[in-house]
């Protein structure tokens, strides 16, 4: 038996929020807050003895505040009658209720949990599923339950007399206070009213189990305990105590070790006889007498005085000792610790590192769990944050054993992680990515879904019209690009998509600035993607929900030295053209290489990509993408070159004395390298784009220049500015 599918309704932040699991292991990351923590409680509290805990702070607010204010209405009209408590009570029940059940108005939709359960008919054994079976489709090899709260207005009622003193006491302080205070006092005091009116409602839910058909739609009622009791569960936290000084004395690693010890045949063989042995070894030595006899000798005054008090009705008492098998467990527990013997030394548990107990301490309890394998239950191993304490390069391999040792042993198990490297090396087959697409709102994203209908290109999120060679191109480039590391942008908040490692230097440092310090307080994901392949990223962007700026370069042809030569000529960028395309609904085919000044024929004029962009179709995809690049003031076609047109006022094409660029040069302290004179010209005439041309080798040092004498801001074009504008708004 394997478990499929887990859907999540309204808990907290999340909202139909689905995660299909591998037949293995699967791969569960994502920022902080984004959810992780939330999901497996869930999951624990569904699939192990623990009961999932639903109190009023885990229904999603949104709900909470539209009924409060629904309910709170109804209730101040019956508390403020003057009635006795039973009246009040009956009266506001009656409003909220007809014919015995709560009216939809005045319904919090239930936290349900849907779980799917798959089995193989030829292999696995259903005897403790087979009385949940409700799809008679011979086809069909689910077992389908649902975990959830209902609501009980007979308890909803019992609850509210408990409760009747602390509301009736706020009503009668909120209907005291005059108009004037109403915007304060008043104000605060209703909120506490609301307050206590979610809590009656929340703890008047009751945890309910049914297993159902594959609709979830007709269900039948069964015990939760029974549910549980399908499940071999067992999850490892991320807050793990694990020794690394000397003072230390939990003995995680060593506890750990004897605990699975413990199991082994030959261990429980070599201490079963060990009580009795102690027991013998305790009487021949004569302790045992001697401790019985000094006990009466120590407590018999006592006694003596004792018994006058009640009459000589009283005994002798004395201290024996009774060895069992759980007290030499215990024994053995205390007395035995983890020891590393290197080169002819012993060293102690927390000699290692946390980092290397962390990783043991894992084995070891994955080791135990794979005594405990139950073939008639779905067995499930989790980890949360593997990674704790462990370096890059032990994540990397430690990841690898992990999806080596699922799939050997047949288990399966969520690893809940935020490490890139995780995330690199687990690749899209295994990776569920869950973000917060908007406030108290997170979204799960299977990315080896995402795969599937990539290739297929049968998916809303892939919904462009792109021929087979583009879908080829794009299957092997993800694969790539998270073996590169780029993996880091299923964590961010938001992206920027850039060409270089100018762009890199710049935009770094523009985050600093007071202007853009809201960005520096979020996690942007930078990406330098050269010119060709930012539209690569547009599927894996759709797919994840991620804000994303494009930062390009217009790359029109250099030999155009005029506005109309310019206007008339064409981008050799294929980002702008495949973007621009996609904007008029046309059909779009990757290329995987073109060269600085090929124009491709079917793509948009210059003139054609300015007017684009005035009239903000360069903003895609709902406006989650904006692709930007050198506006028409200065016909630049790179950075440099706007960045240069802005600090002297300057278009591309026109020229300068050399000696004039020497003075520019000089004055802003700018690295870049000029043209010699042309013969018999002593101070020739220089455009933005010779300059360009010959700092070509150079354009590093160029941006360090800028930002080292503090040129930034005063440098910055008009494209970037408006894209990260763009970025900071929410």
């Amino acid at each position: 038996m394997k478990l499929s599918r887990i859907q999540v309704n309204n808990y907290r932040q999340l909202d139909n929020a689905n995660l299909f699991f591998q037949d293995d292991i699967t791969i569960l990351a994502g920022p902080n807050n984004s959810g992780k923590t939330t999901l497996i409680s869930v999951l624990k509290g569904v699939l192990s003895d623990n009961k999932l805990k639903y109190t009023h702070n885990d229904i999603p607010v949104s709900q909470v505040t539209d009924w409060q204010k629904n309910v709170f209405r109804l209730c101040s009209q019956s508390f403020s009658s003057g009635e006795k408590a039973e009246q009040i009570i009956e009266d506001f029940i009656s409003k909220i209720t007809c014919e015995g059940e709560l009216k939809p108005k005045y319904i919090i939709n239930p936290c349900e949990i849907k779980i799917e359960v798959t089995y193989d008919p030829q292999s696995d054994d259903i005897r403790n599923f087979a009385e949940y079976i409700m799809d008679l489709d011979e086809s069909q090899h689910s077992f389908y339950f649902i975990y959830t709260f209902i609501f009980s207005l007979s308890v909803f009622k019992k609850i509210l007399f408990q409760y009747y003193d602390k509301i009736n006491e706020r009503f009668r302080s909120y209907f005291k206070k005059k108009s004037k205070q109403k915007s304060n006092i008043k104000k605060d005091l209703s909120n506490i009213i609301k307050a206590l009116l979610i809590e009656v409602y929340s703890n008047s839910l009751v945890e309910s189990c049914f297993f159902a058909d594959s609709n979830y739609e007709n269900k039948c009622k069964m015990e939760c305990t029974d549910l549980k009791k399908l499940f071999n569960f067992k999850s490892i936290n991320a807050a793990r105590q694990l020794d690394d000084t000397d003072t230390d004395s939990s003995r995680t690693l060593s506890k750990s070790i004897v605990s699975l010890a413990s199991k082994d045949k030959i261990w429980k063989e070599s201490t079963s006889a060990l009580p009795e042995n102690l027991f013998s070894q305790i009487e021949d030595s004569g302790v045992k007498k001697t401790v019985r006899e000094a006990s009466i000798k120590t407590l018999g005054a006592a006694l003596k005085s004792l018994a006058k008090t009640n009459g000589g009705h009283i005994g002798n008492i004395m201290l024996e000792m009774d060895v069992t098998e759980e007290d030499v467990s215990d024994l053995i527990k205390k007395i035995t610790c983890a020891k590393y013997q290197l080169e002819g030394h012993m060293l102690n548990e927390s000699s290692q590192g946390l980092g290397y107990s962390n990783m043991i301490y894992l084995h070891m309890q994955l080791e135990e769990f794979k005594k405990d394998i139950n073939p008639l239950v779905v067995n499930i191993f989790f980890i949360e944050e593997p990674e704790s304490h462990m370096h890059p390069q032990m994540q990397s391999v430690f990841i690898k054993y992990l999806l080596n040792v699922y799939k050997q042993i047949g288990l399966q198990g969520l690893v809940t992680t935020h490490s890139n490297e995780m995330v690199r090396v687990a690749g899209l087959e295994h990776l569920r990515v869950i973000r917060e697409t908007q406030i108290f709102k997170s979204e799960i994203f299977d990315l080896s879904a995402f795969r599937k209908l990539l290739v297929t290109n049968k998916s809303e999120e892939v919904d462009e019209k792109i021929d087979s060679k583009t879908i080829s191109i794009l299957e092997n480039f993800f694969d790539w690009f998270f073996e590169i590391g780029f993996s880091e942008i299923i964590f961010a908040d938001k992206a920027v998509l850039y060409e270089g490692d100018s762009e890199r230097l710049y935009l770094k440092k523009l985050i600093t600035l007071p202007f853009y310090k809201k960005l520096s307080g979020q996690y942007i994901a930078f990406i330098q993607v050269g010119g060709a392949y930012a539209f690569n990223y547009k599927a894996l962007i759709e797919f994840l929900k991620i804000k994303t700026l494009i930062i390009t370069d217009l790359d029109y042809k250099k030999s155009a030295l005029s506005e109309e030569e310019i206007l008339t000529s064409k981008t050799t960028n294929s980002t702008i053209n495949n973007f621009y395309k996609i904007s008029k609904g046309e059909t779009v085919s990757l290329h995987e290489s073109i060269d600085e000044d090929e124009e491709i024929e079917d793509s948009p004029s210059i003139r054609e990509l300015y007017e684009w962009k005035e009239n903000e179709q360069n903003k895609l995809c709902g406006n989650l993408i904006y692709v930007v690049f050198q506006e028409k003031e200065y016909y630049a076609r790179t950075l440099e070159e706007a960045m240069l047109s802005k600090l002297v006022a300057i278009k591309a094409f026109e020229t300068k004395p050399r000696s004039e660029w020497k003075t520019i040069k000089s004055e802003y302290k700018l690295r870049f390298t000029l043209p010699n004179n042309r013969k018999d010209e002593s101070d020739s005439k220089f455009s933005l784009r010779d300059i360009l041309d010959s700092m070509s080798k150079s354009k590093t040092d160029f941006m360090y220049s800028v930002i080292l004498n503090s040129l930034e801001e005063k440098m910055l074009p008009q494209y970037i500015m408006e894209g990260l504008l763009w970025l900071i708004q929410e």
